[in-house]
C-alpha cells in the first residue's frame, strides 16, 4: 500500500471513528480529576479534525453534543457568546455582499490588468509568479490598516477566488489563494496591531504586569524577520508548493467598465468604513465585530445595499460556526477545569530561568506551541499569558522578547483547527484540507528552523 492509499485508509470514517474514540477512551482511563472528560472529548475531536473523515464543521457539531451530554449545555453553548464567533459569521455576510454587489469581480480584473499587464505574451508561469508577488504584498500591507488578520481573510477570499479562476490551472488556483492569505496572515506576528493575539498579549503585559510594548518597539524588533522576511519565505513556499505547468493557459481579462459600477463603489465605500472603525480601535476599543457589522448593515440596507439577504442561506455556508464555537467551548472547558492553568504552570517549571536567553525564548515558544494543540491560538493567549507575565516579573526577565516569543509560537501553525484563520480558509472550499495542512506545515516548520534562530539572535544582541 503506498502512502497516498494509506491516507486515504486513515481518513475512511470507518477506520478514523474508532480510532478517535479509543484514543478518547484511554485518555478518560488514564487521566485523573475533573479534567478527564474535557480532555477525552478533546483528543476526539482533534484526531477527526487531523483525520477529516467528516467536514470539520460536522466533528464541531458533535463536540458541541458530546461537552453538552457530559458536561454541560452552559459551556457547549459558550462558545457562541464569543464575538471572535460572530466577527466570522457577520465576515460571510461581508464577504457575500462584496460577490453580489461586483466589487470582487471588478478589483480583482482591476488588479489582474495591472498585475499582469501584455508583457507576459502569454507566458502563464511569468504571469502567475508576477500576480502572486504583487497581491502578496498587497494583502500584507493590508495589515498595518486592519487590526484583524481573520477580517482581512474574509475581506480577500472573494477577490482572490475571482483572479484564480483567470488561470485554467488548479494549482495556480490555489497558490494565488493562499499566497496572499498567508503573506496576510504569517506577517501579522510582526506588526503589533495586525492580529488579536498581538492585541491580547500587549494588554495583558500593561494590565498585569505594568509593561507597555509600544508599537514602534514591536516593529523594530519582529518586523524585519517575522514580518518582511516571513512574507518572502511564506510566497516563496507557496510558489514551490502551488504553480502552473509551463503550457497552461490564463485569460487576460480585459479592462472595461463594468454596468454595475455604482454597486460596486457603494460597497467599497462601506468597507472602507468598516476599515476605519478597525483602524481607529485605539481610540475607541470596540472589538471588531462592531465594524464588521456596520458594513454588514449597509450593505444589506434597502435601496442603499447592494445585497439582499433573499440569496444568503443558499449561497453562504453558517455550518462554520459550529467548528468555531466548538474549538472555543474546548478552551473554555480546559480552562474551567483549572487542566491548561496546570498544564502551563507546570511546563513552566521546566524553564532554565538562569539560562542563557536564547534557551528561554525556546522553552516558552516550544510551551506555547505545545498548548496550540489543545486549544485554539486566541484561547491559549488568554491563557497562558496570565501565568507568564508574572513568572518573567518573578524570574527577572526582559518582557519584550519571552512575550514575542509567545507570540512567534502563536503565528505557526500546523493544522487548521489551530487557527480561527485557518478553519475560514478552509470553510471557503477553495482548497482541500490536505492542500492547506501541507502549506501550512511548510511555511510553519520553514519558520521554525530559518528564522526563529535569527530573531532569537536579534534579541540576545538587544538584550
Amino acid at each position: 500500500m503506498n502512502r497516498s492509499n494509506a491516507i486515504d485508509v486513515a481518513r475512511s470514517p470507518t477506520i478514523a471513528f474508532p480510532f478517535a474514540a479509543a484514543v478518547a477512551v484511554a485518555t478518560w482511563m488514564l487521566a485523573a480529576g475533573s479534567a478527564a472528560t474535557m480532555l477525552s472529548i478533546t483528543l476526539f475531536c482533534i484526531v477527526l479534525w487531523v483525520l477529516t473523515p467528516v467536514p470539520p464543521s460536522y466533528t464541531g457539531l458533535i463536540a458541541l453534543g458530546l461537552i453538552a451530554v457530559a458536561v454541560s449545555t452552559e459551556l457547549a453553548l459558550a462558545g457562541f457568546q464569543k464575538p471572535a464567533t460572530w466577527l466570522i459569521g457577520f465576515g460571510l455576510l461581508m464577504g457575500e455582499a462584496t460577490r453580489q454587489s461586483g466589487l470582487a469581480n471588478g478589483v480583482g480584473r482591476w488588479i489582474a490588468t495591472r498585475g499582469i499587464g501584455d508583457a507576459v505574451d502569454g507566458d502563464s508561469l511569468r504571469a502567475y509568479r508576477r500576480l502572486l508577488l504583487a497581491l502578496s504584498i498587497g494583502a500584507h500591507a493590508l495589515a498595518f490598516l486592519v487590526p484583524s488578520a481573520l477580517v482581512r481573510i474574509l475581506a480577500l477570499a472573494p477577490i482572490l477566488r475571482e483572479l484564480g479562476s483567470l488561470f485554467d490551472s488548479r494549482q495556480a488556483r490555489v497558490g494565488l489563494y493562499l499566497g496572499p492569505l498567508f503573506a496576510t496572515f504569517y506577517g501579522s506576528a510582526g506588526i503589533l496591531t495586525a492580529d488579536l493575539p498581538n492585541i491580547i498579549i500587549s494588554g495583558f503585559a500593561e494590565s498585569i504586569g505594568g509593561y507597555t510594548i509600544s508599537w514602534s518597539e514591536w516593529s523594530l524588533h519582529m518586523y524585519p524577520v517575522m514580518g518582511f522576511l516571513r512574507v518572502l519565505l511564506v510566497v516563496g513556499i507557496v510558489y514551490a508548493l502551488f504553480r502552473p505547468a509551463a503550457d497552461s493557459s490564463f485569460e487576460l481579462p480585459g479592462d472595461g467598465r463594468s454596468s454595475d459600477a455604482g454597486a460596486q463603489r457603494r460597497m467599497l465605500a462601506f468597507l472602507l468604513v468598516g476599515t476605519l472603525i478597525w483602524a481607529t480601535d485605539f481610540v475607541h476599543g470596540f472589538h471588531p465585530v462592531v465594524g464588521a457589522v456596520v458594513v454588514v448593515i449597509l450593505a444589506f440596507l434597502p435601496s442603499l445595499g447592494v445585497a439582499d439577504f433573499e440569496t444568503v442561506g443558499s449561497d453562504v455556508d453558517f455550518t462554520i460556526l459550529f467548528f468555531i464555537a466548538a474549538v472555543f467551548a474546548i478552551g473554555d472547558g480546559l480552562t474551567r477545569t483549572g487542566f491548561t492553568d496546570r498544564a502551563a504552570t507546570r511546563l513552566l517549571a521546566f524553564v532554565p530561568s538562569d539560562g542563557p536567553l536564547v534557551v528561554i525564548l525556546a522553552a516558552v515558544f516550544l510551551i506555547t506551541f505545545a498548548l496550540t494543540f489543545l486549544m485554539e491560538g486566541l484561547a491559549v493567549a488568554s491563557v497562558l499569558t496570565p501565568i507568564l507575565i508574572p513568572y518573567i516579573d518573578a524570574a527577572g526577565l526582559p518582557f519584550t522578547p519571552v512575550l514575542l516569543a509567545e507570540t512567534m509560537a502563536l503565528s505557526s501553525y500546523f493544522f487548521p483547527y489551530q487557527s480561527a484563520v485557518l478553519i475560514v480558509i478552509l470553510n471557503e472550499g477553495d482548497v482541500r484540507t490536505r492542500e492547506l495542512i501541507v502549506a501550512t506545515i511548510a511555511c510553519s516548520a520553514a519558520t521554525i528552523l530559518l528564522l526563529l534562530p535569527v530573531q532569537f539572535g536579534l534579541f540576545s544582541l538587544f538584550y
